[in-house]
């Protein structure tokens, strides 16, 4: 290990890579996705993450296929009358360990730069979710309803950190791209493509 490696990174090739993302943008911009095929159980899918795009090449390889098996809570599925009710992951807290983490990266990116020592990080989300509209009890007009402001707590340590420093992570907290993601409105409009069957065709 080289003096330049600080969590993990080498400080100098970092920077490089900053230094050329800045003078080539078009080198470092993504098309990201996921799928999620159903299993034919309400609530359950395996949702998918595999290739992506950057700086216009499409990258695949079968060594990073992931599955995040989806689903709900072993309570609700069972008050809900679900046979042999199981716990999964529930997709809304799949989309918070995501904030989670991409606050760290924007955390540690932000005190990388700024040239703070950080020895621990964790950031912790939570909010409050109202399940009617899913349910079909609230009309969809009702969907803004469905949630409370997230709420983020990010615990940091460090020797010699002053409040400065927490103000400017708390700052570089707002770089995170999972963070911009919620926090702002993007159109997403669903479209639905029926596939028809030869039978349903006739």
């Amino acid at each position: 290990m080289t003096e330049t490696v600080t969590q993990g990174i080498d400080r100098e090739k970092f920077h490089e890579f900053v230094e050329y993302a800045t003078e080539n943008p078009e080198a470092v911009q993504m098309e990201l996705g996921a799928r999620a095929p159903y299993e034919g159980r309400l609530f359950h899918s395996l949702a998918k993450v595999d290739e992506y795009s950057l700086g216009g090449e499409e990258i695949h390889r079968e060594t990073r296929e992931y599955t995040l098996p989806m689903g709900a809570w072993k309570e609700m599925e069972d008050a809900a009358g679900f046979v042999d009710p199981t716990d999964r992951m529930e997709p809304i807290e799949v989309a918070l360990a995501a904030l989670s983490g991409c606050l760290n990266v924007a955390v540690g990116v932000t005190a990388l730069a700024n040239d703070i020592d950080l020895n621990d990080l964790e950031t912790t989300v939570r909010l409050d979710f109202d399940p009617r509209v899913v349910l079909m009890i609230h009309d969809v007009e009702q969907s803004g309803e469905m949630f409370d402001d997230i709420r983020i707590e990010i615990g940091v340590s460090g020797s010699d950190l002053s409040e400065e420093d927490a103000e400017i992570l708390a700052a570089g907290a707002k770089r995170s791209p999972v963070w911009s993601l919620l926090r702002f409105a993007h159109d997403m409009e669903p479209a639905v493509d029926v596939e028809r069957t030869t039978e349903a065709a006739q």
